[in-house]
C-alpha cells in the first residue's frame, strides 16, 4: 500500500469519473507518494502544517495503478539549491531544507519513493482517511474510527451510485417478471392441454 496526501478541496474538485491528478502534476511529471504512516506526516507538518482546511490520505493499492510506478530515492536539490517550495516534498523531508550555500545536512541514505508518472485510475485507491490535526495544524495521524466512517463522496458520485443501483435494481426486476410470465404461460398451455 502507498499513500498521496491531498487536500480536501482539491480532492472534492477533482472530476468524476476521471483519473486522478493532482495540480502538481503538470509541473513535477508524476504523483507523489509515499510509503508508511510515519513519513507521511513528517512530510505533512513539514509543508502543510499552516495550510488550512482538511487533508484526506489516499491509500493506492500498487498492483492495481495502470500508470507506472518507479521506486526512486530523492534527488538533494543541485547547486544553487531551488528554494523550498521549489523542492519535492520528500527531498525537503528527508534532506531539510537547503542553506544559502546550497549545501544539505548530513542525512542517511534516503528510502525509495513511489512515484507514480501518469493519472492514478480511481479503482487503484482502496481507502480515503480523513488526517487529524490539532488546534496549531499540526498532522497527528488520522480521524478517529467515527469520524473516517463519514461519507468522503461528492454528492454527484452518490447520487450517480443511486442511479446505477436503481436501474440495477429495474433490470433485476424486469427480469423476475419476465421469468414469472413465462412460467405463468407454460403452466396455462399445460392446464389448457390437460383440459382438451
Amino acid at each position: 500500500m502507498i499513500l498521496h496526501l491531498v487536500a480536501r478541496t482539491d480532492w472534492d474538485a477533482s472530476p468524476i469519473g476521471q483519473p486522478y491528478l493532482p495540480e502538481a502534476y503538470a509541473k513535477d511529471g508524476f504523483i507523489h507518494c509515499t510509503q508508511g504512516d510515519a513519513l507521511l506526516l513528517q512530510v505533512a507538518n513539514r509543508f502543510y502544517k499552516d495550510t488550512p482546511g482538511e487533508f484526506l490520505t489516499l491509500e493506492i493499492d500498487e498492483s492495481k495503478v495502470q500508470a507506472e510506478i518507479r521506486w526512486e530515492a530523492p534527488s538533494a536539490p543541485q547547486p544553487p539549491a531551488a528554494p523550498a517550495a521549489e523542492m519535492p516534498p520528500e527531498v525537503q523531508a528527508e534532506f531539510g531544507p537547503a542553506t544559502a550555500e546550497g549545501a544539505q545536512p548530513e542525512a542517511p541514505p534516503a528510502p525509495l519513493f513511489p512515484h507514480i508518472y501518469g493519472p492514478l485510475n480511481r479503482d487503484a485507491i482502496v481507502a480515503v482517511r480523513l488526517m487529524a490535526r490539532s488546534a496549531d495544524g499540526t498532522f497527528t495521524g488520522y480521524a478517529p474510527a467515527a469520524a473516517q466512517g463519514m461519507n468522503l463522496k461528492k454528492p454527484s458520485e452518490l447520487a450517480d451510485e443511486l442511479v446505477d443501483a436503481t436501474g440495477d435494481f429495474s433490470d433485476a426486476l424486469a427480469r423476475y417478471k419476465d421469468r414469472i410470465e413465462a412460467h405463468m404461460d407454460e403452466l396455462d398451455k399445460n392446464i389448457k392441454d390437460r383440459l382438451d
